[in-house]
């Protein structure tokens, strides 16, 4: 593909591989404006090429390569018509998305290293850069919420830092949001089924396929700053999902955060507590990640770990890991923008925190079930029932209940053709972070 011309764009270097897409380095034939200094990357996805009778056919089930074309076309909506200009937020030039030589592309700006080749490279990070990544990322993470959108796919592979001073984190690859409005205003309801995410670093409510909500992208996000800290975790070392469920969930929050400031163990507890429709407390978590993230100014670069690995190093380790590792736990997809992976650095030791914990803030949600007693490997099988969305199933702040502009209408129309997807996420090779 390397020097293929797709439209306005020239394929460079191909760069990694995703569940969806392969990405390549790019470069615009004929560059508009400040898109002339920019750096870009290109998510590409193989137009299926079907019958005309089978495609006629709506009752037939999607191939994975037409699976994985829509949930491209579901993240380009997502960037075009609710992602665009927000915070943590890549820039899309114009002209970025289209179809052209039997392929269906998305191209975004490049960044540079994930939170997981940090780790990797240079160790657990401090509890005080984890706060300021924190902040950034939930800021991000309350906009898209803002927007009835959830993240859903929260792990360090998927945030990325710019490639300059290092000093913004950005979030990546949206090809499993979901959203948790439906079109008369209501939160969806509380149904069990499907388990959809990286099990590392899912919620405990997802673990028993509960359908996700805002709490769930926060206790996701605390898991992935908690490892970034520790250098992993305890379930980590799972032989399979079922079991790395069970160690997350007998695993005390005290147990997990008994090297970190007290700050954490209050935040994952106060999350645990949100109810399923609830809405989390993003005041109390950025005052939290103020405290710990001290006086940083927001263009200061964040500050690493002491040790560094060398890229080659780096290479050899993963490619070792590859080949040695196929736990169901431990699998996982590399990174849209990263074709390196290797195991995480052995946890630091730190201080124990001995402040006070605070007490929980926020009531649990009627709904809710006061104790998820299902085991990870008795998950009911989704009901085709739920799979199916209606196509105004959507509700989009500023518009009203029951309204739906005609530009979001797609958007969640392409995401809810993608909702069938999500149930063979695991079929993808879907791992979780190390």
């Amino acid at each position: 593909m390397e020097g293929t011309t797709l439209k306005t764009w020239r394929l460079g270097k191909k760069l990694g591989s995703g569940a969806c897409s392969d990405v390549y380095a790019v470069e615009s034939v004929n560059p508009l404006g400040s898109d002339a200094g920019r750096d870009f990357v290109m998510k590409l996805s193989p137009l299926p090429q079907l019958p005309a009778a089978k495609l006629k056919n709506k009752k037939r089930k999607k191939t994975p390569a037409e699976r994985n074309a829509d949930a491209l076309y579901a993240e380009h909506l997502l960037y075009k018509n609710h992602l665009r200009d927000q915070p943590g937020i890549p820039y899309v030039p114009m002209g970025g998305y289209g179809e052209d030589k039997g392929y269906r592309y998305l191209v975004i700006e490049r960044l540079g290293r994930t939170l997981e080749t940090v780790l990797m490279e240079q160790g657990p990070v401090p509890s005080a850069t984890a706060a300021r990544l924190g902040l950034e990322i939930l800021e991000t993470l309350q906009q898209m919420h803002v927007k009835n959108i959830l993240y859903v796919d929260v792990k360090p592979e998927n945030f990325m830092l710019d490639t300059h001073r290092e000093n913004k984190v950005y979030c990546v690859d949206f090809g499993i949001s979901d959203r948790y409005v439906t079109a008369t205003g209501k939160h969806k309801d509380y149904k069990e089924g499907t388990v959809v995410g990286t099990p590392t670093f899912l919620s405990l409510s997802c673990h028993n396929g509960v359908t996700s909500s805002r709490r769930d992208d926060i206790e996701s996000l605390l898991y992935v700053l908690i490892y970034l800290m520790r250098g992993d975790l305890p379930w980590q070392q799972a032989s399979s999902d079922a079991e790395g469920a069970k160690i997350k969930k007998t695993t005390s929050v005290e147990h997990l955060c008994a090297s970190l400031p007290s700050e954490w163990s209050t935040m994952l507890k106060q999350i645990r507590e949100c109810g399923f429709e609830d809405r989390p407390d993003y005041d109390f978590y950025v005052q939290q990640f103020s405290r710990l993230g001290g006086k940083k100014g927001l263009t200061t670069p964040f500050e690493w770990g002491a040790r560094k690995t060398s890229k080659a190093a780096a290479k050899v380790a993963a490619a070792s890991q590859e080949s040695t590792t196929d736990s169901p736990v431990r699998k996982r997809v590399k990174s849209v923008d990263e074709d390196l992976t290797a195991p995480p650095p052995t946890a630091a030791k730190a201080k124990k925190a001995t402040a006070p914990e605070k007490k929980k803030t926020t009531p649990r949600h009627s709904k809710q079930p006061k104790k998820a007693s299902a085991p990870a490997s008795k998950v009911r099988k989704t009901n085709k029932k739920d799979q199916k969305h209606d196509d105004d199933d959507v509700e989009v702040e500023g518009v009203g209940v029951g309204g739906v502009r005609p530009q979001d209408r797609e958007v969640f129309k392409a995401i809810a053709g993608h909702a069938a997807a999500t149930a063979a996420v695991k079929r993808y090779n879907l791992r979780s972070a190390r």
